[in-house]
This record gives structure tokens, C-alpha cells and sequence, in this order.
């Protein structure tokens, strides 16, 4: 893992009416323009699987729409950004996710974006930005050990 730059030619990917988004401050994506841009260029996404928990406390669909959840296309891959070195987040699909969990589905295929493709979709012009300096924070508490990258909590 490395440290991220800002790019200084960052332009938004700013939704116009129609488009799909997920967040706002401090990070918000195009899902939308994310979506048409992993179809043009499926050889540099990797594709892979999600492990769905069991429902639970704390896994609840409260902020769904209810009526959308049975229609959700299960076949249709989620959409997911590494967001610091240890993390990944769901950006797009938490109704296909609350449908598996209620079916009892253990999987679903997903897209992993890279923090250099998923930044390409923050909806304005000071993400890049929040986002390199967030990253790189990050990035200090971790150290390579042996070929793998770790947790680093020492002094």
C-alpha cells in the first residue's frame, strides 16, 4: 500500500438529475457514472464476492425502501470501494444485501474499486483532496512485516 496524491486536475463527477449517489460530507460518489464506467472497463475491476451476515442487531434495513427490497436483482453485483487500508464500503447495494440476508443468500458478487478508481466519482471538488489526506493518515498506522501489511500499534 502507498501513500495517495492529490490530483490537481480533479473535476468532480457532479450528478445531474437521474443519477444515482451515495453520501455527501466528507465523501459522496456518482454511482451512477461508477456503474457505466465499471461496464467500459471490466478488464481493470476486479471481481469477486461479498460474504453476507446473518440478520442481526445492528443489520437492519431501517433506512430502505421496503417495497424496493424483494425486486432487487441478487445476480447484479454490489459495488464496493477500499476506503482506508484495512477497509472496504458498500457504496452500492444495500437493498440487494438486505434481500440475501433475508433469503439467507451467504454471497453476492461485487466490484472492488481501488482508491484510484473510485475517487474518479466523488460528486465535489474538495474530496480528492479529504480523501488523499484521510488515506494517508490511515496509512500510518500500518507497516509491512514480512511481505504483508499489518495493523502497526506500537510507538
Amino acid at each position: 500500500m502507498k501513500k495517495l496524491k492529490e490530483n490537481p486536475a480533479f473535476i468532480p463527477n457532479e450528478p445531474v438529475v437521474g443519477d444515482e449517489t451515495l453520501g455527501s460530507f466528507p465523501f459522496g460518489w456518482n454511482i451512477t457514472r461508477a456503474s457505466a464506467w465499471i461496464q467500459e472497463n471490466l478488464k481493470e475491476v476486479e471481481l469477486s464476492v461479498v460474504q453476507v451476515e446473518p440478520p442481526g442487531p445492528g443489520l437492519d434495513s431501517a433506512n430502505l425502501d421496503e417495497a424496493f427490497i424483494p425486486r432487487a436483482d441478487l445476480s447484479k453485483p454490489l459495488l464496493v470501494v477500499r476506503m482506508r487500508p484495512e477497509f472496504f464500503r458498500l457504496i452500492d447495494g444495500n437493498h440487494r444485501v438486505a434481500k440475501a440476508r433475508r433469503l439467507g443468500v451467504a454471497e453476492l458478487p461485487a466490484y472492488y474499486l481501488t482508491p484510484e478508481q473510485h475517487r474518479q466519482f466523488f460528486t465535489t471538488e474538495d474530496m480528492d483532496k479529504r480523501y488523499v489526506d484521510y488515506w494517508n493518515d490511515k496509512l500510518k498506522m500500518f507497516k509491512k512485516d514480512k511481505g504483508r501489511w499489518g495493523a502497526w500499534l506500537g510507538k
